[in-house]
């Protein structure tokens, strides 16, 4: 009996579920019965695309399953915010509300970004959909914008006007809120630096009417510079355990500006214990000699740049010797407060040059940046040959950086030189209108390129006109004629002046052309000048001294030997290399002049503690000896301006005594040191400051009659400071200039600008 009902319950279990599943799939399969079908709310869109959504319309099989997935597929277009559908008596309503077209953006009260550079910020345009969400992200991009220049503040509210056809017009309203600065700077574990210390070595800097220099606004990106700034301060003095575990920037309650915290923990300063290099490239002689050549000595604190240094120093001295592919691994060990470190040095296998590419010169030909390689394709790789040939193209004066990366080639035991420069503006143009208590007003054309067509040519056009003063001259040079280390070059030049009285005048003209070539890596240029030149005194004249030019076409038949020695990494901004030029020109060969002149000039560069300051030094000596006739005065040397700063052009030396006006002088010397860093100087605006000092002097004259000072070889010295930054068209500099020794008859200008020279 028990079995029976059992059974029977069981039995029917089944029938009761299988009757009710059956009855639930064939209710939710049913099929829906449309005669109709009513589209409401549509604008843009047409019914057909709709419609589309239904699977083979016009011959849907209407369910509540095709009905459910139609209604998800047209939201899931991204075309509607409102989607409503119901059946009723055979009829298919769609009620739909259609997501506007965006028809134009607008921002307001943007002045510290434009438009431009908020459309590139936003992640919408015109004739995109409007949506809600990415609004909403949009809003909070452009206050992440405005909070980079500190802008903590700044509001955006959005003003949505509809217009005909479903359309928008969308205006983000800004208000860009007052600047949020950093208001105080604060350490937390420094026991061994006060907080001024290390503030001084951080780029963020707290707000104070005072300070220049620095940025004072709570920018969150620049903390994690700050923290390497840190770690760089303390691993230089030892610290090598130093980490910062916390750096913040807190709101202050009034919303005035932001505090800066830093949790550090400074832990124990280094002693080095000892220094050994391991290299099975060299014997125990040259390491020995290494080791004395290293930043790093016995007992010396740690200091991570000099260890950086160290390693570069090596793997440039490998280099030298000829090993490529140097592999310098520092390892430091530990002991209480001391170290040991030991430079583990490794060559790696030779290799050839499969490739050299050059990318990045839009403007400038390949065989021009070519022909300064000493490298080619097949030759072996070398190091040292390829910092010289980077240093050779760095040298011209074309490219505002040049850098190279090294790749395998697809070739066993070869590699690939890829070259990458950043092309800088090579030529210039000008125009100008200037006013000169000396010249009156002037007018200034000068059309100068270094790099004519990309070919390496040089081209100059110089015309300056004033009354008293007007100068004509046109050059050309050809670096590499034929394709070989051979340059030609030529110059015209004319010249007529006046002195500030009117009552000397001089004219000048002449030709020149040249040859040059390169030896031993000496480069040495031979050039012939034929000039002519005519003084000319009225019957009014207050000059007392004598031109030995009055009235005479004084003609003047050279030429000029010249050898010159480069080795600066850089055209403008040079760190290190120096730069001399001996000259020695002999005129006689016909003409009216007859004389020796010789000359030598030397720049030079040392980088000081790692490069962050850069030592400069400038100096120069000539003379010129009359062979059997007097010296006039267009062969005469003039010194002031660039030379002796804080002086004016020709500021210097024998003077007449009746007009004030420079004579010139038959010998000089100059010197210059300088030294120059960006040290506390804002990082993104390349300045650097510079001080100096100066010292030369000019003397002797072969016509001493109405000349003050022409014996008077007594130096005059300046010191002075001055600004320089880095433009498309070279160094800019501003001079001031400070005579501390001078003569009453000298002529001073403290202040000086100029754009285009170097050091």
């Amino acid at each position: 009996m028990f079995n029976f009902f059992k059974n029977f319950i069981v039995k029917n279990h089944l029938i009761l579920f299988i009757f009710l599943f059956t009855k639930i799939t064939v209710s939710y399969a049913d099929t829906i019965k449309i005669e109709k079908i009513i589209i409401n709310g549509e604008k843009r869109l047409s019914e057909s695309f709709i419609l589309n959504y239904l699977p083979n319309y016009p011959n849907t099989q209407f369910n509540n399953e095709v009905l459910n997935k139609f209604t998800k597929d047209l939201y899931n277009s991204g075309m509607f915010s409102k989607i409503n559908i119901d059946v009723n008596n055979q009829i298919l309503e769609i009620m739909v509300e259609e997501y506007p077209i965006i028809n134009e953006i607008i921002y307001s009260g943007n002045d510290l970004l434009d438009s431009e550079t908020l459309n590139k910020i936003v992640a919408i345009k015109p004739r995109d959909i409007f949506n809600e969400s990415i609004l909403i992200n949009t809003i909070e991009k452009i206050k992440e914008e405005y909070q980079k220049i500190g802008r903590y503040l700044a509001q955006v509210i959005l003003k949505k006007t509809e217009i005909s056809d479903g359309r928008v017009n969308l205006n983000f309203v800004i208000s860009e809120g007052s600047l949020l600065v950093v208001k105080n700077i604060n350490f937390e574990g420094n026991k061994n630096f006060s907080d001024n210390e290390l503030k001084a070595n951080i780029s963020t800097k707290e707000d104070a009417w005072y300070k220049i220099f620095g940025s004072d606004k709570f920018i969150p990106e620049r903390l994690e510079y700050d923290k390497e700034k840190l770690k760089e301060f303390y691993n230089n003095r030892g610290y090598i355990d130093f980490n910062v575990i916390v750096a913040r920037g807190d709101l202050l309650p009034n919303l005035s500006g932001f505090n800066l915290n830093f949790v550090i923990n400074e832990g124990q300063k280094y002693t080095i214990n000892k220094v050994s290099i391991r290299t099975e490239l060299l014997d125990n002689k040259k390491k020995k000699f290494l080791l004395k050549k290293l930043y790093l000595k016995k007992d010396d604190f740690f200091n991570s740049k000099a260890l950086e240094e160290s390693s570069k120093y090596l793997i440039d001295f490998f280099e030298s010797e000829g090993f490529n592919f140097i592999r310098v691994v520092p390892s430091i060990k530990k002991n209480r407060d001391f170290v040991d470190l030991t430079f583990n040095i490794t060559e790696g296998d030779e290799k050839y040059i499969n490739k050299i590419t050059i990318v990045g010169n839009t403007r400038t030909n390949d065989s021009v940046i070519r022909r300064e390689l000493s490298l080619l394709e097949g030759d072996p790789f070398n190091k040292a040959k390829l910092n010289s040939s980077i240093s050779s193209i760095k040298r011209l004066g074309y490219f505002e950086t040049v850098n190279y990366k090294l790749q395998d080639s697809n070739l066993l035991n070869s590699l690939d030189i890829i070259i990458e420069v950043k092309e800088m503006n090579t030529g210039s143009v000008s125009f100008g209108v200037g006013y000169s208590s000396l010249n009156d007003t002037s007018m200034t054309f000068g059309l100068n390129e270094r790099n004519f067509l990309g070919e390496g040519k040089k081209l100059r056009l110089e015309a300056n006109l004033s009354p008293k003063k007007s100068n004509y001259s046109l050059g050309i040079t050809e670096p590499y004629f034929l394709d070989r280390h051979l340059s030609l070059f030529g110059d015209i030049f004319d010249q007529e002046s006046e002195n500030s009285k009117g009552d000397v005048k001089s004219e000048s003209s002449g030709i020149a052309l040249g040859v040059g070539f390169k030896s031993n890596k000496i480069y040495q240029r031979f050039e012939y000048q034929y000039s002519t030149s005519e003084t000319s005194t009225s019957s009014t004249s207050t000059a007392a001294s004598i031109t030995g030019e009055e009235g005479v076409e004084i003609v003047t038949s050279s030429v000029t030997h010249s050898l010159s020695k480069d080795t600066r990494d850089s055209f403008f901004n040079p760190s290190k290399g120096y730069n001399w030029r001996f000259e020695n020109t002999l005129a006689g060969l016909g003409g009216d002049s007859n004389f020796y002149k010789s000359v030598f000039k030397l720049k030079s560069y040392y980088p000081i503690d790692y490069g962050e300051y850069i030592f400069g030094l400038k100096s120069g000596v000539g003379f010129i000896s009359s062979i059997d006739d007097k010296i006039t005065s267009s062969n005469r040397f003039f010194l002031g301006g660039r030379t002796i700063r804080g002086f004016d052009n020709a500021g210097i030396g024998p003077r007449d005594t009746g007009n004030n006006q420079a004579i010139g002088g038959n010998n000089f010397y100059n010197l210059s040191l300088e030294l120059k860093s960006d040290k506390l100087m804002p990082e993104d605006t390349g300045l650097k400051w510079f001080v100096f000092s100066d010292i030369g002097s000019i003397w002797g004259t072969d016509f001493e009659t109405g000349v003050q000072g022409h014996d008077d070889k007594e130096p005059r010295i300046t010191n002075g400071f001055g600004l320089s930054m880095t433009t498309p068209v070279g160094p800019l500099e501003m001079v001031w200039g400070f005579p501390v020794k001078s003569k009453s008859y000298d002529i001073e200008e403290n202040f000086q600008f100029s754009i285009g020279t170097s050091f």
